[in-house]
């Protein structure tokens, strides 16, 4: 009997520091949020080490910008990622809010940047050396290798925060 009195409450403490799926959420956000910086912050490396070889990433606005509806693979993410970045510079994030469910990320966020050009003058194209803010919701689709295989967004001018007019939300 003195034997249970002691594992009894080691079991439950045991229990108590179980995971049950939060460290698993916090892991995915995090990785989501490092995907974003690294896709939009000029690291496209960060595509061969968080996302499965036939990820896929859609915006609405790569319709009117490149007249496709996705980047489709690694190496076309990494190209997108690569172009992106000769466009702008001194990239800013702020993350508002991540939710984490089953093999999903949503990430509310706001970015700012400054526009160095395209090398081509297009129309609607922003002001060169001009800071430019916008923001939106992407969600992260996860496989069960812990690998990106979807990024898929939605992105406005003001975000979806500063719309609400929310000042000082949390990073």
């Amino acid at each position: 009997m003195q034997k249970w009195l002691f594992v009894a409450p080691f079991l439950l403490l045991l229990n108590a520091c179980g995971d049950t799926n939060g460290g698993m959420k916090a892991e995915r956000k995090a990785l989501a949020e490092r995907f974003f910086r690294g896709i939009y912050g000029c690291e496209p490396s960060v595509v061969d080490d968080l996302a499965a070889d036939s990820v896929v990433v859609s915006y609405p606005i790569f319709k009117q910008l490149y007249n496709i509806d996705a980047f489709r693979g690694r190496e076309a993410v990494k190209d997108f990622a690569t172009g992106f970045c000769s466009r702008w510079t001194n990239a800013q994030f702020t993350f508002h809010d991540a939710i984490a469910e089953g093999d999903n990320v949503v990430l509310l966020w706001s970015f700012s940047a400054r526009f160095v050009g395209s090398g081509t003058s297009q129309p609607g194209q922003p002001p060169l050396n001009q800071e430019q803010s916008w923001g939106g919701i992407t969600l992260y689709r996860f496989d069960s290798a812990g690998k990106i295989v979807a990024e898929i967004g939605e992105e406005s001018t003001p975000g979806p925060i500063e719309r609400l007019g929310v000042k000082n939300a949390a990073n």
